[in-house]
């Protein structure tokens, strides 16, 4: 399936979140979207990559849900980095170890949520 195609699974405020998600990872020269299989979902997802490795992968429905893929080397930089909101830095906390990376799963119900959540996510990509 395109992006298109699973991206119009969403509700109206999921599709708009996810635009705004999209446009701006997609500013980022790092960034490889793809479409991928996530083994937890069983489903096909967008996937956004940096060197070939998941940072961000987004499913549809009432609300926008996001893999927040985390290095676990990378941990100890984004808790520093004042850039993000220390409320957000704590989250790191919260994710599930899993061997090379952390998983942080974040459910978003609006646009303005993912602006929230994007000085995070924007970590993460970099990292």
């Amino acid at each position: 399936m395109s992006i298109e195609e699973l991206s119009s699974k969403g509700s109206p405020a999921c599709k708009d979140a996810f635009a705004f998600l999209r446009e701006q990872l997609k500013t980022n020269p790092t960034v490889e979207e793809t479409v991928e299989y996530e083994p937890l979902k069983e489903s096909e997802a967008p996937s956004y990559n940096v060197r070939e490795t998941p940072r961000v992968r987004v499913f549809f429905g009432e609300k926008l849900e996001l893999f927040l893929f985390i290095p676990e080397k990378a941990v100890p930089s984004i808790k520093a980095d004042e850039s993000v909101p220390e409320a957000l830095r704590g989250w790191v906390d919260k994710a599930q170890l899993g061997g090379m990376s952390r998983l942080l799963r974040v459910q978003l119900a609006t646009r303005s949520d993912v602006e929230v959540l994007m000085p995070l996510v924007q970590a993460v990509v970099k990292s």
